[in-house]
């Protein structure tokens, strides 16, 4: 592998003033973006859930700016779709073959989810959840000796890969779009999961 330092080409002063300094606020720039939107699965109950339609305060949780939608001027084509799924704590059980390996199991294949994605009244999909990967996480792994028999597990999504659209899907500014997973039926876990769907792509916007 070379060590060199990469060539870097010089850009004329009025070029790189241009990308700086648009001549006017309206004129658009386009970034690397990533919109997220986090629900709770509560155990033994939970059948459907709806991402994006709303705005949380909680912005860890969520990054919308607007209810199921962009705001006026702002374009997103998508490329990458993710899902990352959690528990508050680990869960620590007494039973060996229940925790977060259980229920990731049953979320993710037994509870058979599908996932659909609605721009406007358009829908793509349904397709399994299993096709969304994690965006990231911990991976190791823990073993103990106890006084009693059990287990502390964590667990994640593979976190590789996803769901690529390459940018063949655009949500146009103020055109709603919905993002909607269900399970055929309602799982029981060791406790109730967080979901969080991501989607990543060129976000086009005013120049303020």
């Amino acid at each position: 592998m070379s060590l060199a330092a990469p060539k870097f080409r010089a850009e004329p002063f009025s070029r790189q003033n241009a990308k700086a300094i648009p001549p006017s606020g309206m004129s658009p720039e386009a970034i690397w973006h990533v919109i997220y939107d986090t629900q709770t699965y509560t155990s033994a109950a939970t059948t459907s859930l709806d991402f994006f339609a709303a705005i949380n305060a909680d912005k860890s949780l969520s990054n919308m700016e607007a209810a199921g939608q962009f705001p006026a001027p702002q374009v997103f084509n998508i490329y990458g779709i993710n899902a990352d799924l959690w528990t508050a704590a680990p869960i620590s059980t007494n039973a060996a073959l229940l925790g977060d390996l259980n229920d990731l199991f049953l979320l993710l294949l037994v509870g058979r989810p599908r996932w659909t994605f609605t721009l406007q009244n358009k829908i793509y999909g349904p397709y399994p959840l299993t096709l969304l990967h994690a965006t990231g996480g911990p991976s190791g792994y823990l073993q103990a000796t106890t006084a009693a028999a059990g287990s502390t597990q964590a667990g994640i999504n593979m976190p590789h890969g996803g769901w690529n659209y390459n940018g063949s899907i655009t949500i146009p500014a103020q055109t709603s779009f919905q993002f909607n997973v269900t399970w055929q039926a309602a799982q029981t876990l060791t406790a109730n999961w967080l979901l969080r769907v991501s989607m990543s792509g060129i976000l086009s916007r005013a120049v303020k």
